[in-house]
């Protein structure tokens, strides 16, 4: 850890705030409709319960790792130890590029809310692609998000810990502002019915088919290492079992009041025809413009926080691999590093909003490829090397670990499923194929620079940070 992380880096509320600005970003505003219609009010707290739980399981499993490895360059230093360079390199790749497509996820999503409030900024149509047509004010307001958030991490440390503090507070005060204005104004008979359906086989049915995409909606733990390599040195590495936690329990809580409020504020039909449901249950729902506009300052802080946490973590891990011989020399400089994530997530945001369903599979199944391998080297590691200490350990022996792993993987072959039923053209393969293509030319194009540096020296730059 460098001199100045040690002396003004990131404490443990800071920790928090990364984790949870990454977990609540955008999609209570726009999937709620969905969620309650498919399962009912009740049937969708229970969903997403279910969510919570697995993706907690698999984020003890990170804390563990996070301790064990604390300046480590996140996932793929975890992998390089349990599964080797290569596997390593291969998780690296894919990480970059599961944070570049949250990013255009977040570039997307900027315009899509504003607009919500300002029609006039969606402009003429600029171009149209073979999935839709994309407007000019879309590809203004996501470039002027993009360059303010490349220029936040090109700051350094303190400036981007006092971006996410500000407006992870901001979303945190205007959510309870919110809930709370919809238990006042709202009615508790637009409840009913509870759930999706009347019989019980039914209803278990309806929750499970929320609850398999719910952990998607809880993803995020693999932003928390990087944090934690810029910690202070008085923070406590026991603790970050605890952070997973509490942020995994508070997200769950913002999505369960998101869904109670919206469900109380608008009939259930137009709940599920809306655009941006919580919005239109504030707008049209309760006749209150002004908490509805609300929504939208809030959705806004959160795709920063989460923009702003991905830029970080996919530059970080581009940079770390360049380091290594992983991946070409050229992504070694942080600025270099940084600008190609944000030029990666551009081109895909350009694609504009039809492509918001390609993105969102472009980015998971990379990262539950990532989940599983980090929690199944977690075991191997528990029994090839149990002298490594361990800060924080996770509870239950060998017990949890495994549900972890057999979780990660089932949310993977369901991830691969849904992509295959709903992609169409299956765009999102193509990109994907695409960019594995990319990083086995790049990783042989660095052979030489790799070969120049000993197996030690490349382990110690990815297990501990070094440049």
């Amino acid at each position: 850890m460098n001199s100045s992380a040690a002396t003004a880096g990131l404490g443990l509320f800071q920790l928090f705030t990364v984790l949870f600005g990454t977990i609540i970003g955008v999609a209570w505003i726009v999937a709620t409709g969905m969620w309650v219609i498919e399962a009912g009010p009740i049937g969708a707290l229970v969903a997403f319960g279910i969510g919570a739980l697995v993706m907690w399981l698999i984020g003890l499993c990170f804390a563990e790792m996070m301790t064990m490895y604390p300046d480590a360059n996140g996932s793929m230093a975890y992998v390089f130890e349990a599964f080797g360079e290569r596997v390593s390199a291969a998780a690296g790749w894919l990480l970059v590029f599961n944070y570049a497509a949250t990013c255009a996820w977040y570039f997307v999503t900027l315009a899509w809310l504003i607009q919500a409030l300002i029609p006039q900024l969606g402009g003429s149509i600029a171009y149209t692609t073979a999935i839709g047509s994309v407007r000019w004010g879309d590809l203004l307001i996501g470039a002027t998000g993009m360059i303010a958030i490349t220029a936040v991490n090109l700051r350094g440390v303190g400036a981007r810990a006092l971006f996410q503090d500000a407006f992870v507070i901001a979303k945190i005060v205007i959510g309870l502002i919110l809930f709370a204005g919809a238990a006042w104004l709202g009615q508790g008979e637009r409840l009913d019915p509870l759930f999706a359906a009347n019989e019980v086989s039914g209803v278990w049915l309806s929750i499970l088919s929320v609850a398999i995409v719910t952990p998607f909606f809880f993803s995020g733990f693999d932003v928390l290492p990087q944090a934690v390599r810029d910690r202070r040195a008085d923070t406590p590495l026991r603790a970050l079992g605890t952070v997973v936690t509490i942020a995994t329990l508070a997200a769950f809580l913002f999505y369960g009041g998101a869904i109670v409020s919206a469900s109380v504020s608008l009939e259930r039909a137009a709940l599920g025809h809306a655009g941006l449901p919580v919005f239109e249950a504030f707008r049209t729902g309760l006749h209150q413009p002004g908490l509805a506009a609300l929504v939208i300052v809030a959705g806004v802080a959160g795709v920063l926080t989460g923009w702003n946490a991905c830029l970080l973590s996919g530059a970080r891990i581009l940079q770390g691999m360049a380091h290594a011989g992983a991946t070409l020399p050229f992504f070694a400089s942080p600025v270099r590093a940084t600008l190609s994530v944000s030029l990666l997530a551009l081109s895909m945001g350009a694609l504009g909003r039809k492509a918001l369903g390609p993105i969102v599979d472009m980015a998971a199944i990379p990262l539950l490829v990532v989940f599983s391998l980090v929690c199944a080297g977690l075991i191997k590691l528990r029994r090839e090397q149990p002298q490594i200490v361990r800060p924080y350990r996770v509870p239950g022996g060998l017990s949890l670990p495994r549900l972890a792993v057999a979780l990660s993987i089932g949310l993977l072959i369901s991830a691969m499923v849904t992509a295959f039923v709903g992609g169409g053209d299956l765009m999102q393969w193509g990109c994907i194929s695409l960019w594995c293509v990319l990083g086995l030319l790049f990783w042989q194009h660095s052979a030489t620079y790799r070969n120049s540096l000993s197996e030690q020296q490349r382990k110690r730059r990815v297990l501990r940070g070094e440049g």
